[in-house]
């Protein structure tokens, strides 16, 4: 019991962070690390509020677009050109979202210096590295638990069915 509590508070500390990188450029030791000016600081700031509105629309948009598709394949009579339309309208708002996401991106990276991207590169690697080893650890924790047996994710929640998060924006 104790270690099924150890885990599921890392994995909550985990989502806390996550949500906090969006705005990577406010987190201290990153703005500090890459030696973030007030000037850009601010120029990000002005981005990503210009950004935001449009990516929250297409965030929503997929999501709707996702549960039509689930409702359609849970449906009794399943019509293979229907779900063969929601599946291209499902992968068109992905695609439109990752775009919005990108060109944010991109205009965020010309904010920073060349040193400052190099660093932010970096930085984002081994943040990748952190979250990598941390899955890894909580894996071993649940194979642990459960006396050497893998824990098998839910149906409605497995990688394929599980509606995608956008990434944080590259610095």
């Amino acid at each position: 019991m104790k270690r099924i509590l150890v885990v599921l508070a890392a994995i909550l500390l985990a989502g806390s962070a996550q949500a906090q990188e969006g705005k990577w450029w406010k987190r201290p030791r990153i703005a500090q690390a890459l030696g973030l000016t007030a000037q850009q600081t601010a120029d990000l700031e002005k981005i990503f509020a210009k950004s935001r509105p449009k990516i929250i629309d297409l965030k929503a948009d997929l999501e709707k677009k996702q549960f039509a598709y689930q409702e359609a394949m849970t449906s009794d009579k399943v019509n293979r050109q229907e779900v063969a339309a929601l599946i291209e309208a499902r992968e068109q708002a992905r695609a439109q979202l990752q775009k919005e996401l990108s060109l944010m991106e991109l205009d965020m990276r010309q904010v920073l210096t060349p040193e400052q991207r190099e660093k932010a590169e970096a930085l984002r690697a081994q943040l990748r590295q952190r979250i990598r080893d941390r899955r890894r650890m909580l894996r071993d924790a649940e194979t642990e638990d459960e006396g050497g047996g893998a824990i098998a994710p839910p149906a409605a929640q497995s990688p394929r069915n599980a509606p995608r998060k956008s990434p944080p924006p590259n610095p």
